[in-house]
């Protein structure tokens, strides 16, 4: 009898822990579905490839023949090499025209490691000796895109013949100027800049307000694709581990970088709008020159794309000419 009953309390106990089982399997957390990238990143026809480096795994979109241009893009929730997309198209017929995403950002490899801006300076590098042939490129740069290619050219002089950086910006006091400085004070520890991204950086409302508030006057450009675009790498795995190095401190970046060990020529590019106060050029630079672009905003390469590539076609098929 005693064994009868044991035989039976045992049953019991394990359809009452496979029935919990079931239980905590069915109501278990699932992973929220990643958003799907849209089809309009580069135009269709730029090939896509992807290089390895030291670094990390790089993607970039390629097209055309003859001296290379790298196009860089700025650093941001969701920032992807689609920022330069409506001005690079047009000179693929007469450069090679190559427009990679920044280890972290875009389609680009998202390591979750330590990563300082000698750290990308190094990829850049890697990038430039894999891909351009042995030719020095042109690079083209905008917001941290161009303080990382001003550093990379003073590290390697031999790597580059030529910088035009829109709008370089260094990381101190990176934030949007939207959020509360109480709130900014989350950014002290990994999991509250996680919450901070989360809450104040990746959503499309958010990513939204902060490209109006760097657009050019009196532009008509619709944020639907844009804030389409950022927001979908934004929400990407591990696209916060990015903007975490950013405000942990770890990239550290002035807007122009060791600029008196550069030695080949330098364009700035500065728009007036919407923006801070202009670098200040010492007259010692002599190899470089700095372009105001008047009513010009952050957002000028997609909502003043002409503009720029006339800027472009100037710098490129005309002499050069410098500052005295």
């Amino acid at each position: 009898m005693a064994v009868s009953w044991k035989k039976k309390a045992g049953i019991g106990l394990g359809a009452g822990l496979l029935g919990a089982a079931v239980v905590a399997f069915r109501l278990r957390p699932r992973p929220q579905p990643q958003p799907s990238l849209p089809d309009i990143i580069s135009p269709s026809v730029f090939a896509r490839r992807v290089q390895r480096t030291t670094r990390g795994q790089v993607v970039y979109h390629m097209s055309g023949d003859g001296e290379p241009l790298i196009f860089l893009h700025d650093f941001f929730p969701g920032a992807a090499s689609y920022e330069w997309s409506k001005v690079y198209p047009t000179f693929a017929e007469t450069h090679r025209v190559l427009a990679a995403d920044w280890i972290g950002f875009g389609e680009s490899e998202r390591p979750d490691r330590s990563l300082r801006a000698e750290d990308y300076a190094q990829y850049l590098q890697e990038f430039v000796r894999a891909t351009c042939g042995g030719r020095r490129p042109i690079l083209i740069g905008s917001g941290i895109g161009a303080a990382l290619a001003c550093l990379t050219a003073a590290q390697h002089p031999e790597l580059t013949s030529r910088l035009i950086l829109f709008h370089p910006i260094g990381t101190m006091g990176w934030s949007a100027p939207w959020i509360p400085p109480a709130v900014r004070l989350a950014k002290w520890t990994r999991r509250g800049r996680h919450w901070l991204y989360e809450t104040h950086f990746s959503s499309p409302t958010r990513i939204e307000r902060w490209l109006h508030s760097r657009r050019s006057a009196e532009t008509s450009l619709n944020l639907t694709e844009p804030v389409s675009v950022f927001s979908s790498f934004a929400r990407q795995y591990g696209a916060v581990w990015a903007v975490d190095r950013i405000l942990s401190g770890r990239i550290n970046i002035a807007s122009l970088p060791r600029l008196e060990n550069v030695c080949v020529p330098v364009t700035i590019w500065q728009p007036t709008h919407n923006v801070g106060e202009s670098p200040e050029i010492s007259a010692a630079h002599h190899t470089v020159r700095l372009d105001l672009l008047e009513g010009c905003g952050p957002l000028a390469p997609l909502d003043r794309a002409e503009e720029l590539i006339t800027r472009l076609q100037t710098e490129l098929f005309q002499p050069l000419r410098l500052e005295k």
